[in-house]
């Protein structure tokens, strides 16, 4: 009777053992679609000091936003380029200048679609 229980055991390890790779699989695509220039562009203090001043500023160019941080309007521009790659502004060219919003809509997007992963994620049983 023992050595009928081995191919048993076989059996629902290998079930076991494929029901967990599919659900890994499924977490690693769900976390693959997570957007990591969305992620990078908010997790700088800096950038966030950005997005507060843009937000009670309003739409402001380099010169703006440099007089109002300890940062050289060099380092900033590099974070204005961060976050405009990663979809968190608008820029617009007036003259000479380049002024810059927040792009609220695409913000809200990306956040949503980070919640949305996640919540996939938890759905699965990941955490």
């Amino acid at each position: 009777m023992k050595h009928g229980l081995y191919p048993r055991l076989a059996l629902c390890f290998c079930v076991h053992y494929d029901a967990r790779m599919s659900v890994t699989k499924a977490i690693d695509t769900s976390l693959s679609s997570i957007d990591s220039d969305f992620v990078k562009a908010l997790a700088e203090p800096a950038r966030i000091e950005i997005l507060k001043l843009l937000l009670v500023q309003g739409a402001s160019d380099v010169k703006r936003l440099a007089d109002n941080m300890p940062q050289d309007r060099s380092v900033i521009s590099r974070h204005l380029a961060t976050m405009e790659n990663a979809g968190l502004l608008r820029v617009k060219k007036e003259g000479r200048h380049v002024v810059y919003s927040i792009d609220g809509q695409g913000m809200l997007q990306k956040s949503e679609q980070l919640v949305d992963v996640i919540r996939e994620c938890l759905k699965l049983g990941c955490c």
